[in-house]
């Protein structure tokens, strides 16, 4: 008797541990594309698929978000060609700029693991951060598919949960696959980046020489839509300078009215627009470069001019850009 009592016993423990598990993973696969790469993978049980477009919020090459209602919490999926994202370095260097974003002292307290998603190169960093004005743990996971560099980001929300959701989290992301690539819709994608991005402006004096590379829209302080410009800027003058300087070089406006300049949130999910804006008052040496970006407030969709300092670029006549979907 007393032995039935015990295995009776064990086995109702057994059953609360696996019942007290807590989230597991959908049975359903959620599927997503872009850039021509198809990819699927399951989700946590309670996530709800975003059925708007939320790339205004999380980014312009974000093609699939989620959310769990339960716990706040959130994930969206961005995809780059593979071949514009090299693994070689790409770790370190990573690490490196999360700790100078976030204000880390020491590397390694940037948690950061490299290991494999179904055979393929993937690399994971976790962050205490802000995100919609509240504390979140970011898991960002990075990997490298055949065609398709896939980066995926998932804002856990700092609770009694964390860890047991960090566990599913990091399960959900090993059933990640790629499980197609269309190379008319990737050609397609690619055609559509370059004339988002628009045409390459170059300014040139005997102090400085600006290249502006790309435009697209982002969320910026206080909701506002901005327009970011990218741009190089190389140094010519032996004192060191700042791309800071074209804030005074380059203004704007939509049909007639002035734009101001903007900036974006200390939360924003633009990792990569708020590196380029980290660098904007980073001094640079005589014939060096560094990418950065300019901000403007837009009042709507219409065109933007851009115009240029006459004393600083003289005979430079203005330019138009189109504000990015």
């Amino acid at each position: 008797m007393k032995r039935k009592n015990v295995i009776s016993i064990f086995l109702l423990v057994t059953i609360i541990l696996i019942a007290g598990c807590g989230e597991k993973l959908s049975e359903k696969k959620k599927e997503f594309e872009g850039q021509g790469i198809s990819y699927e993978m399951q989700l946590p049980t309670n996530w709800e698929v975003d059925k708007e477009d939320k790339s205004n919020e999380y980014g312009l090459q974000t093609v699939f978000s989620a959310e769990d209602k339960k716990s706040n919490s959130n994930m969206f999926v961005a995809i780059t060609p593979v071949k514009d994202v090299p693994h070689q370095g790409f770790s370190k260097k990573t690490r490196e700029q999360f700790k100078k974003r976030y204000g880390y002292k020491n590397i390694k307290d940037v948690y950061m693991k490299e290991f494999k998603v179904n055979g393929k190169p993937a690399s994971k960093y976790t962050l205490y951060t802000m995100f919609n004005e509240k504390k979140v743990w970011a898991h960002l996971y990075y990997i490298w598919t055949d065609n398709g560099f896939v980066q995926v980001t998932f804002y856990s929300a700092d609770d009694n949960k964390y860890e047991k959701r960090s566990e599913v989290i990091d399960a959900s992301i090993e059933t990640l696959v790629e499980v197609g690539f269309d190379t008319k819709k990737a050609k397609k994608a690619q055609e559509k980046q370059v004339e988002e991005e628009g045409d390459i402006v170059t300014l040139e004096n005997a102090q400085m020489k600006i290249q502006m590379t790309a435009t697209r829209k982002v969320t910026g302080k206080d909701k506002k839509d901005l327009l970011a410009i990218r741009y190089t800027f190389t140094n010519l003058q032996p004192e060191p300078a700042a791309p800071s300087v074209v804030d005074a070089l380059i203004t704007a406006k939509q049909k007639d009215k002035q734009l101001d300049l903007g900036s974006l949130p200390e939360d924003t999910t633009f990792l990569d627009v708020k590196d380029l804006e980290n660098t904007h008052n980073e001094m640079v040496s005589q014939g060096k470069s560094v990418e950065s970006v300019l901000f403007f407030e837009l009042n709507d969709k219409t065109p933007v001019e851009l115009m240029y300092s006459q004393d600083a670029f003289p005979g430079t006549k203005s330019t138009m850009a189109v504000v990015p979907e």
